[in-house]
Order: structure tokens, then C-alpha cells, then sequence
């Protein structure tokens, strides 16, 4: 029987909208974005498509037993208005604007090379097609499926014939559970406007990030509280200084806690952040500067870095940082910038709690230029005037920081002596004896460290010092001797291993030296790989001293060439995790690898300053003091752009020179050191 009634003239009007539904979907976005809205677009389509086939309307025929409603004269009119409306789309919504549409849209600054945003998207290209263009494309979506919703409330496949050529049941709006007085989709298109604005605030805070600098996350605070013994570092939690600088407060605060060399002050400020962050209603941000790591040579990396942590954990924060960052168009903020966004952040955003460790690690103490210390300090107090912000600082008792931060408002400051650590030490020792002498009993592990904490003077450093000397195999006199004749105080320490250094042959000597050197004075800690290769370089070589590679870079190798030679100036440390991020090729390692991979480090900050004052090879000089250490530092690192020049210079540099792929990592590491060094 031929399809009769007013139905068939609908058929021809399903299929045009087909065909308009098929090209509005032909375009796709071509970022992640788009997907949620790809998703939504496909499901419209896809009910358009069965509501068709359940009415009996289909491959542009009308089947016998279509939906006798079809044939309504009121009915056919709504449908017949409804699929109108669809096909309206081909002149309004089949050429969506993309993001490449936009690039003279106003948005936030592109970060980066200008040179690299030809026909490639941007980031914030894509972030302004979300906020305008995806916008108005969601909005096309969602008209699309509220007629196709209609088409369902209209005739709904579900009450169509029912003789046994009648169609199974087809997906309805309805199965959707959506409430009957909401927009059909409407709570999808909420959650999808919500992942939307997820999306895209996340992006932005990648940008910001960017374009604020900071240096690279490191590992300090989470180490510092990883060796920390349990319970201590609880003292300063009580100290009358410290909970009156907790204390709200009309203006602004700042503590100074300062110590010696080697009191723990990193061990305690790492507790202290951990406590604040704890009990703290305002939002807590640190800094724990480092030589060991980027930022050790410009004290405003602090500051980057507590920007970059307030707009994480505070949207006020993130706001007034965006509003700085959209006035800009600079790929990286300026220091001027950054002081700017500072002062409005912290006027902003009552209340911060910023920390910082180690201001004395920084090499530009002494220095008078923009980024030393002295400026860092005069401006961080100029911020800070007239806000409720809290500044904790933890260092060494420094006279340059010391005049920096004597004029603050609401200065105070706390000096740790002896006494205050006294129990912490004790504890300290005990866990030392016990992991390293589990053969002895109680009574002679309790001697044991006591006697470290008594001989330390209040130093950890010198403590831990001593665990080579905690030998299983000696007795309990021989332990005693060992400690007692070991020299209070680091400085003297020191002495012993340079004594020590000196007196050795002179292969080991020079080999002992260049180890030092390069551990101290290279622009980055260097991995055993690298200054396995490095320790061989000399101005005068004629060419590249394969043969006195090592067979194979494993522990003994580090043990005998590396840790023997140096003693307690030097340790031995694997990549944080954070730098295993940032150099994914050292995820996958073998046995050999993982040693090869370690990093060389100077057991402390205070082992690079009595190297300073000491004369290597080729260093003499009348000076004494800080032009000393100045001077020295200066001939220091001449001395490693020599050899590195040298390295890079010989072709075999760029052929195998392992044989492994470690000599690429070499190669990088003196290129960039040399640049580097020279840019220095």
C-alpha cells in the first residue's frame, strides 16, 4: 500500500534536516574543549535520527505503519514547524566560529615565542573560544536538542502502532530522567558548562604560572619533614616570639628566627609551615631557598614563587594576579611586575602568611645590584607597609640581613641557641646510633649518643657527620675514642677532611679537588654520570681521556672514587622527584642507571663557604675574608668554563663517548653550563 495522508510531506522536509544536522556536525574543534560538546552534539543527533525511524520516517520513505498521529492536520503543523526550525540551522549554525577564527579576538596575552603562534592555537586562543565561541556553539547545541525534545513531546515513538510491524521501543527524552519543567539537557549542558569553566580555570592557572616564573617546585620542605624525628621541632611552636607574631594583628609582622650553621633551622621551619598550614584560617605560602637548587641566585624567586602558590589556594589571590597578568603582555613577568601584582595581592588578600628559609644560601648577598639581598629586602618591607601580612624568615644570623630587616614594622626575631635543641639533638643521635649500631645494647647506644649530643655544640650537621665513623664492627671504646677526637664545631671538621685531602697521593688529591669543585661551584648538582666525565677534564688536554673511564659506574665506584676520596664534604643523593619529572628519560633506569643517575651534592651549605676561604691549585691569592670568597668563587667557576669550552671543543665530545646514551646528557649539561657561565 503506497504511503497516503498529509505524512508524506514530511519526509522530504526529515531529510533536509538530516542532511543540515550532518553538516553542523562535520565541524569539530580541534582541542580537548570541544569534546564534552562533540558528545552532546552526537546524542541529539542520534535521538533525532531514532525518533525518525520510531514515527516511521526513514531513509527518505514513509513507512506504512508510520505514527498515525502524523496524519493529524494539527499535528502535522507543529512537526512541520519543528523540523523547520532545524533546518533553519544550515543558515545559522553549519559554520560555527573556531578558535583559529579568533586569533584577533581580545584575550589574555600568548605566552611565549610570538614566532611559534602561526597556524597553531594558542592556549588562550582556545581559553577565548571557550568563553565566547564555545558559548554560542553550546547554545546551538542546546536549541538543536530542545526541538528534537519537542519532536518527542509531540509524537512520541511510544505510542505509535502497535501491529507487529511496529517499531521497538526508541530512546525517549523522557529516559533521560530529567525533570519535566527543565530544558531537555538541561542538566548535562550545566555539568558541561561546569567542566567548561573547570577547563578553562585550570588553564589559566597554567598560564599564570608561566608567566610568573617561579622556580621549579623542589623537594626541601617535603625531605625536611621526611628526616624529621617524631616530636621534635616543637619548641618553637612555644615560644612566646613565635605566638605573639601569630597573633592577629592591624599591621604588618615579622619574625626572624636565625641560628648557626648546622642548628636544624630548615628541619624547623618545614614544621613550622607544616603547623600553619594546619591551624592557619589565612592562606600560608613558602619559599625554602636553597643553594642546591634554581632561585639560590635571585632573592625575588621567593616572591614568584609565594604568587604562585596563593593563586592555587586562593581564588581572591588568583583574581587580582589575573587582573595584573591581562594588563600585561609580556611572555614573563618583569620584576617590577612582580612586585606590582605582590603589593596588590597582599593588599588585596588580608592576612597572608608567607615563609622563607635560607635567605643566607643566596649568592648575591654582598651584592648591590636590583637582585640582591639588601634590594629584596627594602622592597619586600615597601609591600608590605600598611597590610596584615605575617613574614616568617629562618637563616643564619647574616649582618646583611640583619640591617635589611631591622627597620620593618612589627619586627621582632628569636636566636636559637644550644639549649633549645638540646632534646631534639638527643633524640636526633639516638635514632642515628640505633640505625646504624643494631648490634649493641641499650646501654651503650644511649652512651654512645650522648656523647654526640654533647660534642655537637648544638650542630645536626656534626652529628650526622659522624655516622661513617658508627662502625658495627667496633667496640664500645672504640666508638667513645672515635667521637671524642673528632673536632667540635664544622669549621674544624672541615679542617680534618681538607688535612686529610692534602696529605694524599697526588693523583687522589687532584681528583678529591676537582670533585669539590665541580660539586660546588657548577651551575646545577651534577649526576654521577656526569661529573664521572667531568673530574677528567683539564685546560691542557690534547684529547678526551677515554681510557680512564670507568669500566662500569656502580656503587663501588661511588664508594671508592667519589665518597672515600672526599669524606664528609660531600654525599650522594637520587633525584627528587620532582626533578625525575622534568627529566622523564630517568624514569625508566636500570640497576647501573640508578646509581649513574644520583646526584653529587656537598653535605652542607657551610662546606661551599670553607672552600671559599681555602686555596685550590692555581687560586692564590693575598686576600682574605669575603673579597676572598668573592675572588675565589669568580676563579672557580672561570676555571670549569675552561674546561667545559674545552670539552665541547673536541669532535669526539659529539661522537660515542660511553657506551651508553649518557654522553647526550654530558654534552647538554656542558653546553649549557658554558653558556650559562658565561652569561654570569
Amino acid at each position: 500500500m503506497e504511503p497516503v495522508g498529509l505524512a508524506v510531506g514530511l519526509v522530504g522536509l526529515f531529510s533536509t534536516c538530516m542532511d543540515v544536522v550532518q553538516r553542523f556536525d562535520s565541524y569539530r574543534t580541534a582541542g580537548r574543549d570541544s569534546r564534552q560538546l562533540d558528545a552532546q552534539l552526537n546524542a541529539t543527533m542520534h535521538l533525532f535520527e531514532k525518533w525518525g525511524e520510531g514515527v516511521g520516517i526513514g531513509n527518505g520513505e514513509l513507512s506504512d505503519d508510520h505514527h498515525p498521529d502524523l496524519d493529524n492536520p494539527r499535528t502535522y503543523a507543529v512537526v512541520q514547524g519543528l523540523l523547520n526550525s532545524i533546518k533553519d540551522f544550515s543558515s545559522t549554525s553549519n559554520e560555527p566560529s573556531s578558535p583559529k577564527g579568533l586569533q584577533k579576538t581580545p584575550s589574555f596575552p600568548l605566552s611565549g615565542d610570538p614566532s611559534t603562534h602561526g597556524s597553531k592555537i594558542s592556549r588562550w586562543q582556545k581559553t577565548t573560544w571557550a568563553l565566547r565561541g564555545k558559548l554560542k556553539q553550546t547554545s546551538h547545541v542546546q536549541a538543536l536538542a530542545s526541538l528534537v525534545s519537542d519532536l518527542y513531546n509531540v509524537v512520541s515513538p511510544d505510542t505509535a502502532s502497535t501491529s507487529p510491524k511496529a517499531l521497538t521501543r526508541n530512546p525517549s527524552f523522557k529516559d533521560l530522567s530529567i525533570n519535566p519543567s527543565e530544558q531537555p539537557y538541561a542538566v548535562d549542558i550545566r555539568e558541561l558548562l561546569r567542566k567548561i569553566e573547570e577547563e578553562m580555570e585550570a588553564e589559566k592557572i597554567r598560564d599564570l604560572h608561566l608567566w610568573l616564573g617561579a622556580p621549579p617546585p623542589n623537594d626541601v620542605f617535603n625531605d625536611s619533614n621526611d628526616k624529621r624525628v617524631q616530636e621534635t621541632c616543637e619548641w618553637m611552636l612555644h615560644r612566646n616570639e613565635f605566638i605573639e607574631w601569630q597573633k592577629p594583628s592591624s599591621s604588618s609582622k615579622l619574625l626572624w628566627i636565625k641560628g648557626p650553621a648546622g642548628f636544624g633551622k630548615t628541619v624547623l621551619c618545614a614544621r613550622i609551615v607544616q603547623e600553619l598550614e594546619r591551624t592557619a584560617q589565612e592562606p600560608v605560602a613558602y619559599f625554602f631557598l636553597s643553594s642546591r637548587y634554581d632561585g639560590r641566585d635571585d632573592p625575588f624567586s621567593a616572591i614568584r614563587a609565594w604568587l604562585t602558590m596563593m593563586i592555587q589556594r586562593s581564588p581572591a589571590a588568583r583574581d587580582i594576579v589575573t587582573k595584573t597578568r591581562l594588563s600585561q603582555h609580556e611572555p614573563l613577568a618583569s620584576q617590577a611586575t612582580i612586585l606590582r601584582a605582590f603589593r596588590e595581592l597582599i593588599g588585596g588578600v588580608p592576612g597572608c602568611i608567607l615563609v622563607l628559609d635560607g635567605l643566607d644560601e643566596c649568592t648575591r648577598m654582598t651584592n648591590t645590584d636590583t637582585k640582591s639581598v639588601p634590594h629584596f629586602l627594602q622592597e619586600l618591607r615597601i609591600a608590605i607597609t600598611n597590610t596584615t601580612t605575617k613574614i616568617l624568615i629562618s637563616s643564619r644570623g647574616d649582618p646583611v640581613i640583619q640591617q635589611g630587616i631591622s627597620d620593618f614594622t612589627g619586627y621582632s626575631e628569636y636566636t636559637i641557641i644550644p639549649d633549645d635543641v638540646g632534646p631534639d639533638l638527643m633524640a636526633y643521635s639516638s635514632e642515628l646510633v640505633k640505625a646504624k649500631l643494631p648490634n649493641k645494647d641499650e646501654p651503650t647506644r644511649a652512651s654512645i649518643a650522648q656523647k654526640m649530643k654533647t660534642r655537637s655544640e648544638g650542630q645536626f650537621q656534626w652529628v650526622k657527620l659522624q655516622e661513617g665513623s658508627l662502625r658495627k664492627g667496633r667496640s664500645r671504646k672504640q666508638l667513645e675514642r672515635e667521637i671524642d677526637e673528632t673536632p667540635s664545631g664544622l669549621d674544624s671538621l672541615y679542617d680534618r677532611e681538607w688535612n686529610r685531602i692534602n696529605t694524599m697521593g697526588d693523583s687522589d688529591k687532584e681528583r678529591a679537588l676537582s670533585l669539590l669543585r665541580w660539586t660546588a661551584f657548577a651551575l646545577r648538582p651534577l649526576t654521577v654520570y656526569e661529573i664521572t666525565e667531568a673530574v677528567l677534564l683539564t685546560e691542557d688536554m690534547d684529547e678526551l681521556p677515554v681510557d680512564e673511564m670507568p669500566d662500569c659506574v656502580d656503587q663501588d665506584y661511588v664508594d671508592s672514587m667519589i665518597l672515600e676520596l672526599c669524606g664528609s664534604l660531600i654525599e650522594v643523593r637520587h633525584v627528587s622527584s620532582s626533578e625525575s619529572i622534568e627529566h622523564p628519560e630517568r624514569i625508566q633506569e636500570s640497576e647501573e642507571d640508578s646509581v649513574g643517575f644520583q646526584e653529587v651534592h656537598l653535605s652542607h651549605f657551610s662546606v661551599k663557604e670553607y672552600l671559599l676561604l681555602k686555596t685550590f691549585p692555581g687560586t692564590g691569592t693575598l686576600l682574605s675574608g669575603e673579597k676572598l670568597r668573592v675572588v675565589n668563587e669568580r676563579i672557580h667557576e672561570n676555571t670549569l668554563a675552561k674546561h667545559i669550552l674545552r670539552f665541547i671543543g673536541f669532535p669526539e665530545a659529539w661522537e660515542n663517548f660511553l657506551d651508553n646514551d649518557q654522553e647526550a646528557t654530558w654534552r647538554s649539561t656542558a653546553g649549557a653550563q658554558y653558556v650559562l657561565h658565561l652569561r654570569e
